[in-house]
């Protein structure tokens, strides 16, 4: 059992604030009509044991999770790092996350563009409603078969 909560029915956001995608994927959440919690890495820490288990979940190491061009060190000097090393990195520069992390029940993605967090809702059209000025009912039914405006990572 992990020490992360999950739920089907509320995704979890953990994002910096002081990363470009991290703000605009937070703006997407804010636009729709659906439960979240956002976890803003520049306000709360997240425990080095759940950053384990986001790792494990997504099958990559802690190191994996950094983005290693916002570190002030050359990079080859971190090819003898251990996950020990890369959790005080994180935990003392919230901004090395700059790909936000989205769980919801058993699903865990790290979000490369903003938009790949409506996978989560099944959402197309960036989950705007549709108005039509005749003031019939709109057409919200999906028109295309097996076709993916966003592309999944599996």
């Amino acid at each position: 059992m992990g020490v992360i909560a999950r739920d089907e029915n509320q995704l979890t956001l953990i994002y910096s604030s002081n990363t470009r995608v991290g703000i605009h994927t937070l703006s997407y959440l804010t636009g729709i009509d659906a439960r979240y919690l956002a976890i803003d890495l520049a306000k709360t820490k997240v425990a080095d044991t759940q950053w384990a288990e986001i790792a494990d979940s997504l099958g990559v190491k802690i190191g994996d999770l950094v983005d290693k061009r916002q570190l002030d060190i050359d990079t080859e000097s971190t090819a003898n790092f251990n996950s020990n090393d890369w959790l005080k990195i994180i935990q003392n520069n919230d901004s090395v996350i700059s790909r936000p992390i989205a769980i919801m029940g058993k699903r865990t993605k790290q979000i490369d563009n903003p938009p790949e967090i409506m996978e989560f809702f099944g959402v197309e059209s960036a989950g705007l409603k549709q108005s039509t000025p005749s003031g019939t009912e709109p057409d919200i039914e999906s028109n295309t078969e097996n076709e993916k405006f966003i592309e999944k990572n599996k």
